[in-house]
């Protein structure tokens, strides 16, 4: 860190500490003076700095759940990136304001490099949920060699189609045709895997036992895995 050219390691000792008075003692709490606000855990700026740099591109969004010092706010403006700031303290929202001055990254009226207040946007009411409300069929994406590949199915969505196919086929297992009495002991997979080119729609999903559906893996379309149950004689109507 402190030559040229050579790269960080994992003891960072070059950012600056100090030790603060904190209720029955004196805590270190990594932070030159002039950066105080309060908390005995705030680290120093440059440390943030550090790993914004080193971890994000400009235009990418920081986010701080815990954001009350504002020291991760300040050092992604600083630095080009956009930034989310949560904090329970309610005057958090002044300290990234006081900050942002200070540091001359904003004021109240704004200017043409710095932000003003009006720009940073503050809400005290909770961001409403919506990835849950919609169970539309997740769209394919595309991967660089030009391949379908799967997105991810949300828990409602799977619920959904476990239970069309319990009402279709009750609690019977496709793969060793044994009936169960409990939806807890069917699992839902695909009758052709999604490595030979199987999709996620309705009409390829199927209800596995937690046996046939180990045994199937990635190996196995249904007719190959009920093939092998019948090879290890784990058929309903074989002696096992």
């Amino acid at each position: 860190l402190r030559e040229e050219g050579k790269l960080p390691e994992g003891w960072w000792d070059d950012v600056g500490d100090c030790w603060f008075e904190y209720k029955d003692g004196m805590t270190p709490v990594g932070r030159i003076k002039d950066e105080r606000v309060g908390y005995p855990t705030q680290k120093p700026l440059a440390l943030y700095e550090r790993i914004i740099k080193s971890t994000t591109q400009r235009g990418d969004i920081v986010l701080d759940p815990f954001a009350g010092c504002a020291t991760t706010c300040v050092a992604a403006e600083r630095w080009g990136r956009q930034w989310v700031g949560i904090d329970l303290w309610d005057k958090a929202h002044k300290v990234v304001l006081d900050r942002l001055e200070k540091e001359g990254l904003a004021n109240p009226q704004g200017g043409d490099t710095t932000l003003s207040f009006a720009d940073i946007t503050y809400a005290t009411e909770p961001p409403v949920r919506d990835d849950q409300l919609d169970i539309r069929p997740v769209p394919h994406l595309e991967t660089p060699m030009g391949k379908k590949a799967p997105g991810r199915e949300s828990s409602r969505q799977k619920a959904e189609i476990k239970g069309r196919l319990l009402d279709e086929f009750g609690y019977q297992c496709a793969g060793c045709d044994r009936v169960f009495d409990h939806p807890d002991y069917l699992e839902v997979d695909h009758q052709i895997p999604k490595a030979d080119g199987g999709g996620d729609e309705y009409e390829n999903r199927m209800l596995l036992c937690s046996p046939c559906n180990r045994r199937k893996g990635s190996k196995f379309t249904l007719s190959g895995l009920r093939q092998e149950n019948k090879r290890l004689k784990f058929m309903r109507d074989q002696n096992a």
